[in-house]
């Protein structure tokens, strides 16, 4: 709907993820975006999510992540927060 960058709606970043909803991978296909498989079918991270991550299974890749983004000094914090994410009914 509209324009998934519209500053009213998002703080300007678009994470645009093909797999999850048919509005995702439209704007992908749109915008010439690779598709891309980073969890496995086991749901550990393959290639190209991150080689040093390989095989780590999904939900203990995230404070792997964290933890390297506050070492390089990257990290600027962690807030949980609900997702919104249309579905059909």
């Amino acid at each position: 709907r509209g324009d998934p960058g519209a500053v009213a709606v998002s703080p300007g970043a678009v994470k645009v993820t093909p797999g999850h909803s048919p509005q995702d991978l439209a704007l992908a296909k749109a915008h010439g975006l690779p598709l891309l498989s980073v969890i496995a079918d086991d749901g550990t991270l393959r290639p190209p999510g991150g080689g040093w991550l390989q095989g780590v299974p999904r939900f203990q890749a995230r404070p792997l992540v964290v933890a390297a983004l506050a070492q390089l000094g990257l990290l600027r914090g962690v807030q949980d927060h609900a997702m919104t994410l249309p579905l059909c009914r």
